[in-house]
């Protein structure tokens, strides 16, 4: 019979997002996610439909902790400084990068998917990506006015993005160099504050 406690679905989800975090969706096994979660191996299927099915629900699962435990904004206010809203972001995608608990997992996803993607990619750019690719374009459009030219916004936006997105997606490396998955509060900051200048003198060069 299948097991049917009230937290079941809640201990797959948990379970599986740290599964797919480490493995990727293809080598992850819905018994390992079952055992781990010490649920009859027919529950991924009772609770969610499939495997793919899970998959969803993970990646948007982890991706709401992230967001809600730090803010794409950095809990900067809206009307701050252009350094000071870029310093936000960095340090808002450098704490979920380097956060050794539930507020990481979307990252360590987001680097399996890049590393071997499957059909929920374009969701995840779409639902979870793209929207919060608009905080650094409001920065942008702090200095350069709405009427920014398109492309020049496109470039500025993934100029700043991949600054941050290095440091997840270079992890294996980093990792080995570091010999740990994380940073302490100072060094984040420390970056963090080190992309916010960098970014702003771009900016300011390019708007000349």
């Amino acid at each position: 019979m299948i097991e049917a406690t009230p937290n079941t679905k809640e201990r797959l989800l948990k379970a599986a997002c740290r599964i797919f975090a480490e493995k990727g969706f293809r080598d992850a096994t819905v018994a390992e996610i079952c055992e781990m979660a010490e649920a009859n191996i027919a529950a991924v299927n009772y609770h969610f439909g499939d495997k793919e099915k899970l998959y969803d629900e993970v990646w948007r699962h982890a991706f709401a902790i992230a967001a809600s435990t730090y803010p794409v904004d950095g809990g900067v206010p809206e009307d701050t400084g252009i350094e000071e809203s870029l310093y936000g972001y960095a340090s808002a995608i450098l704490h979920r990068i380097f956060s050794e608990g539930e507020a990481g997992l979307f990252p360590r996803l987001l680097n399996q998917e890049m590393a071997a993607p499957t059909l929920a990619l374009d969701k995840i750019a779409k639902e979870a990506l793209f929207p919060q690719r608009r905080q650094v374009e409001k920065t942008i459009k702090k200095m350069f006015g709405e009427a920014c030219d398109e492309h020049v916004l496109w470039l500025c936006q993934h100029s700043i993005i991949g600054q941050c997105a290095f440091y997840n997606f270079s992890r294996p490396l980093r990792e080995r160099v570091m010999g740990c998955g994380t940073m302490s509060e100072e060094s984040i900051d420390i970056i963090a504050r080190h992309i916010a200048r960098f970014s702003l003198g771009g900016l300011k060069e390019i708007q000349k």
